[in-house]
């Protein structure tokens, strides 16, 4: 776990944004916070923010832009063997590039299981959630949030992260939209953020928003990020997703939603074999993302605003 002192350093009142001196309370705007199971829960209780966009004509339609970021990084996939079950490989990649010394930022982090992944490799790690009640027993023993909030409401500094990292996350969020904009404010000029979101699954958990990759390059840019990659998670369609997540019943025939992908990608490769558009790979992106599960993106902070 994170230093106290170093914690306390990073922090900003989720209220009044004003720089914290304690877990405590905020010496400001005087609200006391409370913690759970010795955990700080730095929660707002007045805090009432803005979201603003500019949307201009071109927004209104695809652009060329949101065509060249939906793009496969150069490696995907689930983590291998020792690393942490949730990290996709081109994530990974982006953290095993950061300088020793690195802060990383995860927003919804469980049971803190990157934590010691994320030291090993020299960087700083914090992880939040919004509660200690939702993680599964085997979690626990990673040690759990460094600290309760609310990510509408980030209690950090601007500009003190390298990374943040949110997986299957931004679905069960009221407003994306203000969220993105907090990551983007706490990150460092140049930071990533990096994370999945939800496109086909069933509606779970209390989840607002499942995003295609229009609705993620969109969140994305509405906050200032360069888009670098947007994908559909590799092999995880919408069919095996409503199978999995169904019910009880459906669950054990979860490989029918295979065999249901398996019979979209073959329908999909005749065609493009037929039609031999110069532009066209057999395999296209656009036919997966279609039917995905669950929608990647690697995104980042411009060095200048």
């Amino acid at each position: 776990m994170l230093n106290q002192d170093k914690l306390i350093s990073l922090l900003a009142c989720p209220d009044c944004k004003a720089e914290l001196q304690s877990l405590s309370n905020c010496d400001a705007c005087a609200i006391i916070f409370q913690s759970s199971d010795g955990t700080p829960a730095l929660f707002p209780q007045k805090a009432n923010r803005t979201v603003s966009f500019q949307f201009t004509p071109d927004r209104s339609t695809p652009s060329d832009v949101f065509r060249a970021a939906l793009s496969y990084p150069i490696r995907r996939g689930a983590a291998a063997s020792g690393d942490p079950y949730h990290l996709d490989l081109a994530h990974i990649d982006i953290l095993k590039s950061l300088p020793t010394g690195s802060s990383v930022l995860e927003i919804g982090c469980g049971g803190g299981q990157m934590r010691r992944w994320i030291v090993d490799k020299g960087h700083s790690y914090i992880g939040t959630d919004i509660s200690t009640s939702r993680i599964y027993d085997f979690l626990k023993e990673h040690g759990g949030p460094d600290v309760l909030c609310d990510a509408h409401f980030l209690p950090f500094r601007d500009g003190k992260f390298d990374v943040v990292y949110s997986a299957a996350v931004t679905e069960h969020l009221a407003c994306p939209f203000l969220v993105a904009q907090e990551v983007e404010r706490v990150l460092k000029p140049g930071g990533y953020y990096l994370g999945n979101v939800s496109f086909l699954e069933p509606w779970h958990d209390d989840s607002y928003f499942h995003m295609s990759p229009l609705g993620v390059f969109e969140n994305l840019t509405q906050a200032r990020f360069e888009a670098k990659n947007i994908w559909p998670g590799q092999g995880y369609s919408g069919f095996h997703a409503v199978m999995a997540m169904g019910n009880k019943v459906t669950k054990p025939l979860a490989f029918l939603g295979d065999l249901m992908y398996f019979a979209y990608r073959s329908g999909n490769t005749l065609r493009n074999l037929a039609k031999r558009r110069p532009n066209w790979s057999i395999d296209r992106i656009e036919d997966a993302a279609r039917v995905s599960g669950a929608t990647d993106w690697i995104a980042q902070k411009p060095l200048r605003g």
